[in-house]
């Protein structure tokens, strides 16, 4: 479904990162188009939009003051992000130590990146452009951190209008085309 709404709305793109709620997906697509790699991680929370919802619940802030937090700072923090459990706890430490909130966020958002990078793209090269989309591209300190990580230019990163979306409307191309139900 992401695929297909990336190939009809933006066919310039050729890597799809996407961060949802409960789960992220890499999808690496053809000259065509089409899907040539696709993986997907849903064993771990960590990293996903319902794991950054409650470390911004827990720090007292909405979702979008955490997002907008993260760009103030000015030594992120090294924070595991392999395991939502082991990132709280490290998260915990920083904050006990005195560090500056801004710093712990912009650890976080780095770590999830590294993992999310580490996890999915497993050292592969993702084409430019990139489409980052899902609920959590919304967050403007993990889009900092992907930036940052694949070392992407002006242009090489792009957030659909939609990319909240995304995955539906691509549904809805996909069911456009289908032959369901004219047996």
């Amino acid at each position: 479904a992401h695929a297909a709404s990336v190939k009809e709305l933006h066919p310039e793109i050729k890597s799809v990162i996407e961060i949802g709620g409960q789960d992220s997906k890499l999808i690496l697509l053809g000259d065509n188009g089409e899907i040539s790699e696709f993986r997907m991680n849903e064993l771990c929370a960590a990293g996903t939009g319902a794991f950054l919802d409650q470390q911004a619940a827990r720090l007292g802030m909405d979702i979008e003051e955490f997002a907008l937090k993260g760009l103030e700072a000015t030594s992120p923090v090294a924070i595991a992000g392999r395991c939502a459990v082991f990132a709280k706890t490290d998260m915990t430490h920083h904050q006990q130590e005195g560090r500056p909130l801004p710093d712990i966020i912009a650890g976080l958002n780095e770590a999830l990146a590294r993992s999310y990078l580490s996890n999915l793209a497993r050292g592969r090269y993702l084409r430019r452009p990139i489409s980052f989309q899902g609920g959590v591209a919304k967050n403007a300190g993990l889009i900092a951190a992907f930036k940052k990580m694949l070392s992407l230019k002006e242009g090489d990163l792009v957030i659909p209008k939609n990319h909240m979306t995304m995955g539906a409307i691509g549904a809805a191309i996909a069911a456009r085309g289908s032959s369901c139900g004219d047996e």
